[in-house]
């Protein structure tokens, strides 16, 4: 099974350890302390997700000899489980007698069915007699964890630096005889955003090859949160039951159409029978199905029943779990639209210039228009009349002849146009319109049996 390089990679010594080193410093000092015997208030990392606060946590305890007892937010269900599982563990060494660090992962995850857990914790915080570290991404902005703030130590994670970030990167990257190029790395390390935990899962997701390019980086698209994007896939595809299925949903912080393209291209690749890929896809084009009464009808209520299908019912189309690592994909869709932004936008844009001048709508244009346009641009003279007609620029033109803007052939047709376009306004007066010409062609093809009329596009007599 291969192994996710957020554990692979996670810092074995200080060295290893980027960012935040003023916290690391403290933290050692509070651990050195506790080895003699000082007891000391727990420390509570918050901030920036991904800069370290589990890892520094967990090399702590093996710097100092400590065993780890970790929950997770999931776990504290209520007071009387926190009571009898945290709080013996918290006032008992380990079997090897020496001391235990409890760890309290994410606690802001606490809901608010979780009753009497925060009160439990905050009892146990003051009289544990081992070291204590909670985590939390946000505790300011989190009500439920004031009773916390007098009886935890608050240390603030930053965003860690891309450069620092980059040269780990780079060592992983020939530790694992991976080729890749300089700046491929510092671009992946800037669009982390500080995060060292979604740049090691992007990374490993587009080095399969055991290549990394620019490009590569790039098809990445925009990320909206990617990192959280792979955990909350992987919590729906490995739910155990409804409950916790329903728990991924809820947590995901993306949005609803984004999450169902990312469950849609990943079902293939964590589903293994046919029967689990045909079930999934099955409750998937019900939540679809939904999605689309939704826009139709504006009934908004029918949104907890696509949100369901296309989680939970996907979840238990499966026979078993499975939580083998699954290298999970961005959407392609996504990616080919990202990839195409400015050939639709050039499209739009040579449309609107057209639309008002034929009568007709963008679509008809892009439907029946388009591709005699671009056919008919192998022939110069026909290229240099249009382009001046509707004032067409390099990157317009160069899209019509499938080739580039910087080309001699776009260059030379734009200065014709320039050089026509004069003389098209020549002698006009100033609210005559351009084409003239053109609308008087117009309304001969009106003249025309409507069968006749319905074969030509809507600028047939460019094409006669």
């Amino acid at each position: 099974m291969a192994e996710l390089w957020t554990e692979k990679f996670s810092p074995k010594n200080l060295e290893e350890f980027i960012g935040n080193t003023d916290i690391v410093q403290k933290s050692l000092l509070w651990s050195k302390e506790w080895n003699k015997n000082k007891l000391q208030k727990p420390l509570l990392f918050f901030g920036q997700t991904g800069a370290g606060k589990t890892a520094l946590a967990y090399l702590l305890a093996k710097i100092n000899g400590w065993s780890v007892f970790e929950l997770n937010a999931s776990d504290f269900r209520n007071k009387d489980v926190i009571e009898r599982v945290v709080s013996a563990s918290a006032m008992n060494a380990s079997f090897s007698g020496e001391k235990r660090l409890i760890l309290l992962d994410e606690i802001d995850g606490l809901n608010s069915y979780d009753r009497g857990a925060v009160g439990a914790i905050n009892k146990i915080m003051k009289e544990t007699q081992n070291p204590v570290i909670l985590t939390a991404n946000e505790v300011y902005g989190n009500k439920k964890l004031v009773p916390l703030r007098s009886t935890t130590t608050f240390m603030q994670f930053k965003k860690i630096n891309y450069l620092s970030m980059a040269k780990r990167l780079k060592e992983i990257c020939k530790n694992e005889e991976i080729e890749f190029e300089e700046d491929s790395i510092e671009l992946l390390s800037k669009n982390s955003a500080g995060d060292m935990r979604s740049a090691l899962t992007d990374l490993q997701n587009i080095c399969y090859n055991k290549k990394v390019s620019k490009k590569d980086v790039e098809s990445l698209g925009y990320r909206e949160k990617q990192e959280d994007v792979f955990k909350v896939l992987r919590k729906i595809f490995t739910a155990e039951n409804f409950s916790d299925a329903r728990k991924a949903r809820v947590s995901a912080d993306v949005d609803s159409d984004f999450l169902m393209k990312w469950i849609e291209e990943n079902i293939p690749r964590h589903f293994k029978s046919v029967n689990e890929i045909s079930d999934a896809f099955d409750e998937l084009s019900k939540a679809d199905i939904f999605k689309g009464r939704i826009r139709k009808r504006q009934h908004y209520g029918f949104l907890r029943y696509s949100s369901e299908l296309m989680t939970v019912g996907v979840s238990l189309a499966k026979e078993k779990p499975d939580k083998s690592f699954v290298m999970y994909q961005f959407p392609k869709v996504l990616s080919k639209l990202s990839k195409t932004v400015s050939t639709r936008e050039t499209k739009k844009s040579i449309a609107s210039k057209m639309n008002k001048e034929v009568h007709a709508s963008s679509k008809a244009i892009f439907s029946k228009d388009m591709p005699f346009i671009r056919q008919s641009f192998s022939n110069k003279d026909f290229a240099v009349d249009f382009s001046a007609r509707f004032d067409l620029n390099e990157k317009e033109i160069a899209f019509l002849l499938n080739t580039k803007p910087e080309t001699k052939k776009v260059a030379s047709i734009f200065e014709s146009a320039q050089i026509k376009k004069k003389s098209l306004f020549a002698g006009r007066k100033p609210l005559e319109p351009v084409t003239e010409s053109l609308l008087k062609d117009i309304q001969k093809e009106e003249k025309k049996t409507e069968p006749e009329k319905e074969k030509q596009s809507s600028l047939g007599h460019y094409f006669s």
